[in-house]
């Protein structure tokens, strides 16, 4: 994997996204593993500890990204603590679509954090791996993850019933959708929001 490392503009310079490493296995599965944060990530992992589960997750990236079907960065702080996670997964030659994945450790949320990191995050996927639109599923019941897309240029397509099972059952996904030809304006906005 390259060593790229994009810090993020001011008013939050003391964030980069870089590419995950053998090293954050441990960090990425003790949050994945924090029931308030797994509930929004849909995450099934067959592993029975937090480092077996950061090691699945980082196996499944970097088999996305030498596949040409996605990318993933990590979201890390100056001093390189890693602070969460997004990327671009799935990616559909046909609609040369790709799905859009967020998460961030629970100490770090309701900070404006993940806005940042879209904001810098979601240009880069679209040239890195030619995209025409990228799209986000969010539970329902998550609605600062609606915030966020939203104050990030996402537009709301509507509401999949019952379309996805997790271990509680089939859940609803509502879509949210941003075509190339918005990103320049909506990567641009200035809408706060609190994820």
């Amino acid at each position: 994997m390259p060593s790229d490392s994009f810090p993020l503009p001011h008013p939050r310079p003391h964030l980069y996204l870089r590419d995950p490493q053998a090293a954050d296995a441990a960090s990425i599965g003790a949050a994945l593993r924090d029931p308030r944060v797994a509930a929004h990530y849909g995450l099934v992992s067959d592993a029975g500890d937090a480092l077996g589960t950061g090691r699945e997750q980082l196996e499944w990236m970097c088999e996305l990204q030498a596949s040409g079907r996605g990318w993933w960065q990590v979201i890390a702080s100056a001093d390189g603590q890693l602070l969460g996670a997004v990327g671009a997964y799935e990616r559909d030659d046909d609609g040369d679509s790709a799905e859009l994945g967020f998460w961030l450790r629970h100490d770090c949320w309701h900070q404006g954090l993940m806005q940042h990191a879209l904001r810098l995050f979601v240009p880069l996927a679209f040239v890195r791996l030619r995209l025409h639109s990228l799209v986000a599923y969010v539970e329902p019941a998550n609605l600062a993850s609606q915030r966020l897309l939203r104050a990030c240029g996402f537009h709301y397509e509507g509401l999949l019933r019952e379309c996805t099972r997790r271990p509680s059952g089939y859940v609803s996904l509502q879509r949210f959708s941003l075509l190339r030809g918005e990103m320049a304006g909506a990567c641009q906005s200035a809408s706060p929001i609190c994820d």
